[in-house]
């Protein structure tokens, strides 16, 4: 097969990351004459990675303390919300490996010799994150040769500054709207009693939740799903959109293949074109 569905861990390692993971990332696309991004992946990637990329950087704007935003993420990491202290993390790294190389003569420059140390790392890694997140909108569009499978039910509103803080806008679907992505999902029920008879006995809490919704689709179709079910679905998305003649390029092999060999396609990962 020369043809792949892209998923979100793809387009975040593109997007956000750097290092190894971009330039496996983009080896991979590199593999194939097609690849299709599906505007479900702009919505997981927008309400997921670049909304903790917004929160790092809104934590230095409104504390104004490098010291103080560590204290906050710190305390982030005491809490259920693991995903959020684990790119929020990678969006301090991200930064800093953006001003390895500044000197402390610049930074003089810049901020005069009476500012104090936490201040400037505040100030700049706080730029530092905004730049990404602005170039990462901006690019989301660039990084397949087809964006697949628009949501008639989501609008793609850019990230904005409002008072030195980055807003997102609004990252769900219109509710006026009934959900896209379930009428297509309802078209094929034989293929989400598959998927969902996979994952039923697993014992991961995502699984369980995935099998449930996709239960609830073929079992009531009638009944709408919220927001916060869409996103639940997730990988089993990107499994049952993905053409057949194509394959499914992600990191997280793990989740994605027992899904897609119940329906008879294909996983791959970065991992597999490194040399």
């Amino acid at each position: 097969m020369n043809k792949a569905i892209v998923d979100t861990t793809i387009l975040t390692d593109v997007l956000l990351n750097s290092g190894e993971a971009r330039s496996n990332a983009n080896n991979a696309l590199k593999q194939y004459s097609q690849t299709l991004l599906p505007v479900y992946a702009i919505k997981e990637f927008k309400s997921g990675p670049l909304k903790n990329f917004v929160w790092m950087h809104n934590k230095f704007a409104l504390l104004g303390s490098y010291e103080k935003a560590l204290d906050a993420l710190q305390r982030m990491s005491r809490t259920p919300k693991r995903y959020t202290t684990s790119t929020a993390i990678q969006a301090l790294k991200e930064a800093a490996g953006s001003i390895a190389k500044v000197t402390a003569g610049n930074l003089v420059d810049k901020y005069g010799e009476g500012a104090t140390y936490d201040r400037i790392q505040c100030d700049e890694l706080r730029l530092q994150i905004k730049i990404a997140i602005i170039k990462a909108w901006k690019k989301r569009r660039k990084v397949t040769t087809d964006i697949v499978c628009p949501l008639t039910c989501y609008k793609e509103i850019a990230p904005f500054e409002q008072r030195g803080l980055i807003e997102l806008g609004l990252s769900e679907c219109d509710k006026s709207n009934k959900c896209a992505m379930a009428t297509l999902l309802m078209t094929k029920p034989d293929d989400l009693r598959l998927m969902r008879d996979a994952i039923v006995q697993s014992d991961k809490p995502e699984n369980k939740r995935r099998a449930k919704i996709l239960r609830q689709l073929y079992r009531t179709p009638k009944v709408p799903i919220e927001n916060k079910d869409c996103r639940k679905l997730g990988d089993a998305i990107f499994v049952f959109i993905a053409p057949d003649d194509a394959v499914i390029l992600t990191t997280n092999a793990v989740d994605h293949i027992p899904l897609a060999k119940a329906i008879g396609k294909q996983v791959v990962t970065p991992s597999e074109f490194i040399h």
